[in-house]
């Protein structure tokens, strides 16, 4: 039952996502092709270079509109089959109300993923559009190539020293866990604002906000014993300080994962109050 609800669940939410993802690379696209147009050449502005900045800010404010917006609405989307008239039908499914949320959980973060590899996909084929139009006279697509086949055989270097795969796992297993825990907030914070009877949606942007800000204090004293211990100790490289920070901050972070469900998953067999 619990993979026909996560298979559901993918479906349903699945078409605004798409529709994100295609606006986004074509809204790449048309903002990289902008750079065929000398506009750098020109000493002053005219119709054609304002309207390429226009252009260019639009784009800009696309990535940041889609990043936002998906969180918006996969939350809004929560909300609605959870605890409004849908949620009546919802929580009548044969399953308990972990597997409940685990079938909500895994799905949208699914789709965070998604779009987070998207946008550094997208922002890649805009820079490579722009070095492409912009590129001095005799540098070819091979040559381009080969300089950044350089800069990872440089990265490899550095990564190879003394604490560089540390360094690299560690950021590895932070970006994997905020996928999860940011996904586990939106579900934590919509849950905990549908307990204000009256005020729903301005409850759950309030949870949602408080707890960020618990999480960011929870992680500055987690920290602080081991900046201390590290004080006075002789720092070799950035690694010794950044690897233990990012592998503290995904302990926190898995911290708030299993706080947030397990309180979730409380309200929801004890106080659930749908509209």
């Amino acid at each position: 039952m619990l993979k026909k609800l996560m298979k559901h669940e993918w479906k349903s939410i699945g078409k605004i996502p798409v529709i994100m993802l295609i606006v986004l690379f074509v809204s790449t696209i048309i903002a990289g092709l902008t750079f065929a147009y000398p506009v750098w050449e020109s000493e002053t502005l005219t119709g054609v270079e304002f309207l390429i900045v226009f252009v260019w800010m639009l784009y800009y404010g696309i990535l940041m509109g889609i990043s936002v917006g998906l969180s918006i609405y996969l939350a809004a989307h929560f909300y609605k089959s959870m605890y409004t008239d849908e949620g009546y039908l919802t929580h009548t499914l044969p399953v308990t109300p972990g597997q409940l949320l685990i079938s909500k959980w895994l799905p949208m973060t699914g789709w965070l993923f998604i779009m987070s590899i998207a946008m550094i996909l997208a922002i890649l084929l805009f820079a490579f559009m722009a070095v492409m139009f912009i590129r001095p006279d005799g540098l070819t697509t091979m040559q381009l190539i080969s300089d950044i086949k350089e800069v990872f055989a440089e990265l490899g270097t550095v990564f190879g020293e003394q604490g560089g795969v540390g360094f690299f796992l560690s950021i590895l297993l932070m970006v994997v866990v905020s996928g999860f825990s940011g996904s586990m907030m939106v579900i934590g914070s919509v849950t905990l604002g549908q307990l204000v009877s009256k005020h729903k949606i301005l409850g759950s942007v309030g949870a949602y906000f408080a707890i960020n800000s618990i999480v960011t204090t929870v992680s500055m004293l987690a920290m602080l014993p081991m900046m201390i211990s590290m004080a006075g100790e002789e720092i070799v490289s950035p690694f010794d300080i950044l690897t233990p920070t990012y592998t503290m901050m995904s302990v926190v972070m898995l911290v708030v994962i299993a706080v947030l469900f397990f309180v979730s998953e409380l309200v929801m067999k004890k106080k659930l109050n749908l509209d």
